[in-house]
């Protein structure tokens, strides 16, 4: 992604779902580093995933783009930040590490790709709160990272994953040479209904 539009997200303003700011935070500090690793598993689990922007500071209902010191803007290199939080995620994650300098003041941007097959489980307990089993994301209804709280976001993971695994068998049945539809309208409607009934 263009550096003008990273730049962006830092002036943003607000966090949303798919937006978590951080302060001024080392990487090496276990415990805003465990944050940002639940932060970027819950990401994960949402639609388009998301991005985390280190150095915006929250002050009341503002957030500031104050930036980080010289000594916790080097401690976050892209090698650094996979390798942590692949040690907790369950598949692997997939994120981009950049280094902004904006305005004369130093920002990280970690930006979270959408899990690819199925759901990214946190597979060992960790500091604040990581929980081997658990599942994290980012509510509608408030913008926080959190374990699966109803059966509202669970449906909308389920339904995303069986969205990827049916476009996934789709493509390895074309590259077989076998054409058709996996499933048709009918399918679709009896699953849904059948998945409504078990959550």
């Amino acid at each position: 992604m263009e550096e003008n539009i990273l730049k962006e997200f830092i002036n943003h303003g607000s966090e949303e779902r798919n937006l978590e700011y951080k302060g001024d935070v080392s990487w090496k500090d276990k415990s805003p580093q465990a944050k940002i690793i639940k932060t970027i598993m819950a990401l994960s689990n949402i639609p388009d995933g998301g991005t985390i922007v280190i150095g915006v500071h929250k002050n009341g209902e503002e957030y500031l783009p104050n930036g980080l010191s010289e000594k916790n803007f080097k401690t976050y290199t892209q090698d650094g930040v996979s390798e942590k939080t692949n040690e907790f995620a369950d598949p692997y994650v997939e994120i981009s590490v950049k280094q902004i300098i904006d305005n004369d003041s130093n920002f990280v941007i970690i930006q979270v790709k959408e899990f690819s097959e199925i759901p990214i489980i946190c597979k060992k307990n960790g500091p604040e709160g990581l929980q081997r089993g658990g599942i994290y994301i980012r509510p509608r209804r408030k913008i926080e990272t959190v374990i699966i709280p109803s059966q509202v976001e669970m449906r909308e993971l389920i339904r995303s994953a069986v969205d990827k695994g049916i476009i996934s068998l789709q493509k390895r049945l074309h590259t077989l040479g076998i054409s058709g539809s996996v499933s048709d309208k009918r399918d679709k409607e009896k699953f849904d209904s059948q998945m409504g009934d078990l959550i």
